[in-house]
This record gives C-alpha cells, sequence and structure tokens, in this order.
C-alpha cells in the first residue's frame, strides 16, 4: 500500500520519534514564538458557524480560489473551484458534498483566497522568485509522490488554514518533505528543498526557516546522511513487517 507523505507526517506513528527526537511540544512552541504576522482580512466567527461545509473542504476551497487570483482570474468561476476542491478533497478524506455553495461559503472562501493571494505576490516580490503552483514531492518505497502547495525558488510553502498555531504535524510535514527531497538529491533525479515557509492565510501568521537551521534543532546532531540512512532503515524495516 502506498502512503502519501502527509499521511506518513500525521498518522504513521514512531517513524518522526526515532529521526527527529527533538521535535517535541517545547521546541514547536519556540518555532511559532519566532513566527511573523502580516495583515490579513479577518475571518468573523460567526458566519463560521453559519457555514455548513466541512472545515477541510471549506479551507481547501479557499486555498483553491487562492491559486486562481495568483494565476491571474479576473473573477472567481465558483463552479471550476469547486469541482476542483472536491477532486483535492477526494483523494486525502471522505469528502462530504453539499448539493450547492451558499453565499456564506463563498464569502469565507473568497476571504481566505484573498488574502492567500495578496500574501503569495508578497513573498514572490521579497525574495524575487517566481511562484510556483503544486511542486512535486518524489516518492521514496512505500511512501508515493505527491505535490506540495508552492514554492519560491527553492524554498517549500506550505498553507495551513486553522484556528491554532502551527502544530507538530505540520512541521513533521515539512520534514518528510525535505526528507524525500534529499534522498532524491542523492540519487540524482532532484533538489533538496533549502528553505520552508509555513503559511496561514487565515491569521497572518508566517515561520519562515532554512532547513539546516531546522534540522540542527530537532534531529539531536544527526548529519543529514545519517538522517537520510536512519529514515530509510525505518522505512525498509516497515516494507518487510
Amino acid at each position: 500500500m502506498q502512503f502519501d507523505p502527509r499521511t506518513v507526517a500525521r498518522e504513521i506513528p514512531g517513524i518522526f520519534d526515532e529521526i527527529f527526537p527533538q521535535l517535541t511540544p517545547g521546541i514547536v512552541a519556540h518555532f511559532n514564538a519566532a513566527s511573523q504576522v502580516v495583515p490579513v482580512q479577518s475571518i468573523c466567527k460567526d458566519l463560521l458557524q453559519q457555514s455548513a461545509l466541512q472545515r477541510s473542504m471549506l479551507f481547501e476551497l479557499g486555498y483553491t480560489v487562492g491559486e486562481r487570483l495568483l494565476k491571474d482570474a479576473v473573477e472567481i468561476d465558483w463552479s471550476a473551484c469547486f469541482a476542483e476542491t472536491v477532486r483535492r478533497q477526494r483523494v486525502y478524506f471522505d469528502a462530504k458534498l453539499p448539493e450547492q455553495l451558499e453565499p456564506v461559503d463563498q464569502h469565507l472562501a473568497e476571504t481566505v483566497g484573498r488574502n492567500l493571494a495578496a500574501i503569495m505576490t508578497s513573498l514572490s516580490a521579497s525574495t524575487g522568485d517566481p511562484i510556483v503552483f503544486r511542486p512535486p514531492i518524489p516518492g521514496l518505497e512505500w511512501i508515493s509522490s505527491g505535490y506540495g502547495d508552492f514554492a519560491l525558488g527553492a524554498t517549500l510553502v506550505e498553507v495551513k488554514c486553522t484556528a491554532r498555531r502551527f502544530s507538530s504535524a505540520d512541521y513533521r510535514q515539512v520534514a518528510i518533505y525535505w526528507l524525500l527531497s534529499f534522498a532524491a538529491a542523492v540519487e540524482g533525479h532532484g533538489k533538496e528543498w533549502g528553505n520552508f515557509v509555513l503559511l496561514n492565510p487565515r491569521s497572518g501568521e508566517i515561520v519562515t526557516m532554512t532547513f539546516d537551521a531546522f534540522l540542527s534543532i530537532i534531529s539531536s546532531g544527526r548529519t543529514k546522511v545519517d538522517i537520510l540512512q536512519l529514515f530509510l532503515s525505518l522505512v525498509g524495516s516497515r516494507l518487510t513487517r
């Protein structure tokens, strides 16, 4: 069975406890304390409570709207955005489909989408790198290939639209994406991610780090090669069970 990298990061226990033993709640709080907050249009809690859409569906819709706006869409094609959102949600979740989008759903999704488009445009301008949509994430063994959210040059950008701050699972996700990129680079058929950005278009919170700094904190002094070798041994042992 093939597992998506996000599933590995969020639902398969043990792997990250051994590879990154110092990715503790305290360290996550330390990373979050170094975040920046940019101005965004806030989401009204009363409107959010009125929406009958699954939250994962609603905010995936907001992501899709933001993606379309970044691609110079003059107007939002809600039918196309909704169809694309449903397609993506069905890959990872048991998506429950409403009969139609309500005006409150469109308002909330447009707010998130416009926040996302504005932040990504600003990040692209500040780095001088064009926005890459859905950058490929290579697979390895029983871990399937996948796609990230965005990239700016060698910087991976992952979007998390929650009411809470970034979680251990969010940091594990960018760690597994780096591991897969490093494995592909060592094998000569890919490039290693150099930096990452965690971005919440709902709150405007942004965490930016180099992977070198990130790994030095969470890996107990292991080198990149040591991390990869340990990861490969764990991946291989799981495959033989």
